[in-house]
């Protein structure tokens, strides 16, 4: 194994070693989620610093230490900043949201798509007015989960095929498919018309609260079931704009 690489990143989460030093979880292009040393980096003239700022795009040349089996940040350069997501808590609870994620599937389990996509996301949530902030993460959840090959069709009963009507609300079971009257058994959850059409393509936002609401109730029980993680609605009321 080549143990000098040279690969563009996404810093997630840094942490101390030692004094001045820091660890930091990365996103990689190429190899995927990682754990890397940065010396220096907690100093405030270390060369290091720019290249840990969380949701940055960097492209940097690491080191695999044999022995420690710990990769090691040597050099870099920061590719572009995130500097409105420190203005606004929509856009950095979004980009949080979604740091859970990659730690709890590992990094989408090195896909490069997932990192593809993440980087998506980070570029539109900057580029972006705040308030669609909900709208760019919704639609990131899910082409991920087509991504991972677990994206539910909106479009047909899961228990007998039958078709669901276009333009209108559908109750769905716990892993998210999509369940039609006669198939149902007592009360379901619903996705909203509007909420169905957003997740389809059809309308570019879910713009009233209700929908928003809706849309991720839907995405966060799918992503609960497969990754076992339950997300914190606090988070999600920053995001959506209830607090």
């Amino acid at each position: 194994m080549n143990r000098l690489v040279k690969d563009r990143y996404i810093p997630l989460r840094s942490q101390p070693l030692g004094d001045n030093h820091k660890t930091v979880q990365l996103l990689t292009s190429g190899q995927g989620l990682i754990y890397a040393a940065a010396f220096g980096a907690a100093g405030k003239q270390g060369k290091l610093r720019p290249l840990i700022q969380p949701f940055s795009l960097c492209e940097g040349e690491f080191y695999l230490d044999p022995v420690k089996k710990l990769w090691r940040l040597r050099d870099g350069t920061c590719l572009s900043m995130r500097d409105t997501f420190h203005q606004s808590l929509r856009k950095y609870y979004a980009a949080l949201f979604w740091t859970e994620l990659i730690l709890k599937t590992h990094g989408g389990a090195g896909s490069s798509d997932f990192f593809q996509l993440t980087l998506s996301l980070m570029e539109s949530l900057d580029e972006s007015d705040q308030n669609r902030a909900p709208s760019l993460l919704a639609k990131a959840l899910w082409i991920f989960l087509e991504v991972e090959g677990i994206q539910p069709d909106l479009n047909c009963c899961a228990r007998c095929g039958r078709k669901a009507p276009e333009n209108k609300a559908v109750c769905y079971d716990h892993d998210g498919h999509v369940v039609c009257s006669s198939c149902r058994i007592g009360t379901l959850p619903v996705l909203t018309s509007r909420g169905r059409s957003f997740l389809s393509g059809d309308d570019s936002d879910a713009e009233s609260q209700e929908d928003q609401i809706s849309v991720y109730s839907y995405l966060t029980g799918i992503l609960k079931g497969q990754t076992g993680f339950d997300f914190d609605k606090k988070n999600l009321d920053l995001i959506l704009g209830n607090s």
